[in-house]
């Protein structure tokens, strides 16, 4: 495309923003997603692996996988490894040959979400037990993971779970029970290889290409004596998950999405995913029941929950034992997967973040009322709107500023005109008790005089493209490149331009906000970045999706201790959010709209956001988009005020509606 053309279509792509809703076709569904489309195809019973050479290595459980077909490129090592409290963790990658030149590079695993402390929380396992199972004729092998419950590997047909003791050995979670296990494994495209499906995909005049093939991974996870399940956050839906396969679910409904995206209006009651991704699932059952799962990985995934008599025609009898099934899908990385006993839901979640990480301690002042607009004008717009809560007894604790108070979006910046005394500015609303909060996105503008552009390009900075050149696309600032915060040189460096000296015109009482770090790329597929873009060490997009906004979050977050000396906890709310995101601040539901049905949808987002760790959360109060009545206005912010994160916000094209207005 012609740089002239390209420039035409983002520019009346950035001024179509503030007309444009969700619109479906904008986005990938299963058929249009080349690994769920195939993974979705596959019947009950197609899984041919079986564990050899089991042992003890390290105090784990260790297995290979082989399977029966003559396609398979290399083994399959499998780990089991036990935690006090009840957790179990299993991974599953591929067996590479380091010494053979042919070999592709090695699938991606998450770095920086488990947390130190699980490693010395390990059960070093020191003996393992062979059971044959309730008639079977084939052995299982057994350890034990705490008090009433064991781990179980299946042999024949390959399979593991926990059992409950307690309650006659009976399952509590498995996985593989249906045996529609199924891992694509990296391959090197051989010489004269045609270009086709496996090497490169196609969505919307977007081509991403595929080196390593197909690297997908699938499998049936079951919940027993569950009534329901909730979990999976981000999507504007009820708390309890509804079945998408089965008999009676009609058979275009889609898969549960874990795919962050820039989605602004989005559909309430649409398993559609949105900013954020959290593949950890809960059960729960009558009696009070529950079990956790969860997969980090970063790669898009997309969860079936299976209604009951999915399977009547797989000609298997299963087990009869109440439960519910869900199918679980992704592009790439490996299985790194952990099992949560309870028996609780508190004891769910406080398991579940023993392994990413306990929720940050916000600072007292960050629970109360923050006020938003996108903008407040200028430095005369901010005294009168601080004044008039004054005036009318309205208590608030924190005023915000958009993109627009800096110099044409350049983040670290002030608009020189309209925020002339920044400084003098926050210490007006300080000597009040009161704070100051900024937005600092991802996308750097593209400008040689801009120092930070200047800087990042010349130290080799920015994400790359498939080529291996700095990748750019549109957002706000116009043509932007994007950190590759998964490096922590990077994540450091960015750190330090919180410090007074480089943020220029920042004091100690102004915070963060990181919006659109999903990341959101104005002309990328999906309003995002090409998958095949390239991180660190040849990483590719696809495989570190999901977590690209939870680094940045990481790395805004540690840049204001390291301002504050170790001494300020620090304030940043994020729009995108990944396992982990708890240690580093708040996160809300982006940019609802002002409508009941967003009021009503926010409790369930947020009640699933804290099941799964995001204690601290909210959504915009009065909606984002459009103009709410004055009812629903007052009734937004009766709600808002139990929300744990409580900031009202509105679009530049909506009417003023600081409390005192009533909507009017």
């Amino acid at each position: 495309m012609k740089p002239l053309t390209s420039l035409l279509l983002a520019l009346l792509f950035l001024s179509s923003q503030t007309v444009l809703s969700f619109k479906r076709d904008e986005f990938r569904n299963c058929n249009q997603t080349p690994f769920c489309k195939r993974a979705r195809s596959r019947s009950p019973g197609g899984c041919t692996l079986t564990p050899h050479n089991i042992s003890i290595s390290n105090g784990e459980l260790t297995a290979t996988l082989l399977s029966e077909h003559e396609d398979q490129i290399r083994p399959l090592t499998l780990s089991l490894s036990v935690y006090h409290d009840g957790i179990l963790r299993l991974k599953i990658d591929e067996d590479y040959d380091h010494s053979d030149p042919l070999s592709p590079k090695t699938r991606f695993q998450v770095p920086d979400v488990i947390t130190s402390e699980l490693d010395s929380n390990k059960l070093w396992l020191q003996r393992l037990s062979t059971e044959t199972l309730n008639d079977e004729t084939s052995p299982s092998t057994v350890v034990y993971l705490s008090d009433g419950y064991d781990a179980v590997l299946r042999h024949d047909p390959f399979e593991i779970y926990v059992r409950d003791k307690q309650s006659g050995n009976q399952k509590l979670i498995s996985l593989n029970s249906h045996q529609l296990f199924d891992f694509e494994q990296l391959r090197v495209k051989k010489e004269g290889e045609e270009d086709g499906e496996n090497w490169e995909e196609r969505f919307r005049g977007h081509t991403d290409t595929r080196p390593y093939g197909p690297q997908s991974i699938s499998f049936d996870v079951s919940f027993y004596s569950a009534e329901f399940v909730s979990g999976i956050p981000e999507r504007a839906m009820s708390l309890a998950l509804k079945p998408t396969r089965g008999p009676g679910v009609e058979k275009d409904v889609e898969p549960y999405r874990l795919f962050n995206l820039d989605v602004f209006e989005y559909l309430s009651e649409s398993p559609f995913g949105l900013y954020g991704s959290l593949p950890l699932m809960i059960s729960h059952g009558k009696e009070g029941r529950s079990a956790g799962f969860f997969w980090l990985n970063a790669a898009e995934m997309q969860i079936d929950v299976l209604g009951d008599g999915w399977d009547a025609e797989s000609g298997i009898d299963w087990v009869k034992q109440k439960r519910i099934d869900t199918f679980w899908m992704s592009e790439a990385g490996i299985v790194d997967a952990f099992f949560f006993v309870g028996p609780g839901p508190k004891e769910v979640v406080r398991q579940y973040t023993s392994v990413t990480g306990r929720p940050a301690m916000p600072q007292l002042f960050s629970i109360a009322y923050h006020q938003c607009r996108w903008n407040y004008r200028d430095e005369e717009d901010v005294e009168n709107v601080d004044a008039k809560f004054d005036e009318h007894d309205i208590p608030y604790d924190v005023l915000w500023l958009d993109i627009d108070h800096t110099d044409g979006r350049r983040y670290f910046t002030w608009d020189s005109a309209l925020f002339p005394h920044p400084e003098e500015m926050q210490k007006k609303l300080a000597e009040k008790g009161r704070h100051m909060v900024t937005i600092v996105d991802p996308h750097i503008k593209r400008d040689d005089s801009f120092r930070l552009h200047k800087e990042a390009a010349e130290k080799g900075y920015y994400v790359k493209d498939a080529g291996g050149k700095d990748f750019y696309g549109w957002c706000w600032p116009g043509s932007s490149s994007y950190l590759d915060m998964v490096n922590p040189e990077i994540r450091s460096w960015w750190g330090d331009k919180f410090s007074y000296k480089n943020y220029v015109g920042s004091t100690p009482s102004l915070y963060i906000w990181n919006d659109m770090n999903e990341p959101s790329v104005f002309n990328g597929p999906e309003v995002s970045m090409p998958r095949d873009a390239l991180h660190l060490g040849g990483i590719e997009h696809r495989e570190l999706h999901n977590s690209y906004g939870y680094y940045f979050h990481m790395a805004t977050s540690n840049g204001l201790l390291k301002r504050g000396g170790g001494n300020d906890r620090p304030f940043v709310l994020s729009r995108a959010f990944f396992p982990g995101s708890q240690r580093y601040g708040p996160v809300w539901t982006g940019d609802n709209t002002a409508d009941w049905d967003h009021l009503r949808v926010s409790v369930p987002m947020i009640l699933t956001l804290g099941l799964t760790g995001i204690s601290f959360s909210g959504a915009d109060v009065g909606g984002y988009f459009g103009n709410p009545g004055p009812e629903l206005l007052v009734r937004w912010y009766q709600l808002g005020a139990f929300y744990p994160f409580f900031r009202g916000h509105a679009h530049q094209d909506t009417k003023r509606r600081e409390p005192w207005l009533f909507g009017y």
